[in-house]
């Protein structure tokens, strides 16, 4: 039997609550977070998002106004 899932919650998601949690914190700031990862981790989150380039090392995406930077650790 298949394990329970319902409390995993995806990426995106993950994505949107650190991003209302910092809007929380400096309302009246810019916002940026930036995500240094290994190359597993950086293709997982890639997948999510169709038009990023898949030949580059970064990309960034905007979520509730928080602009959230990806690079490649390589």
């Amino acid at each position: 039997m298949a394990e329970n899932k319902e409390d995993d919650i995806g990426i995106i998601e993950k994505l949107a609550m650190i991003s209302d949690a910092m809007e929380d914190l400096f309302p009246d700031g810019k916002i940026i977070g930036v995500f240094e990862l290994g190359k597993e981790d950086y293709k997982k989150v890639q997948k999510h998002f169709r038009d990023v380039d898949r030949l580059h090392k970064k990309f960034k995406i905007d979520i509730s106004g928080v602009e959230f930077v990806f690079t490649l650790d390589e």
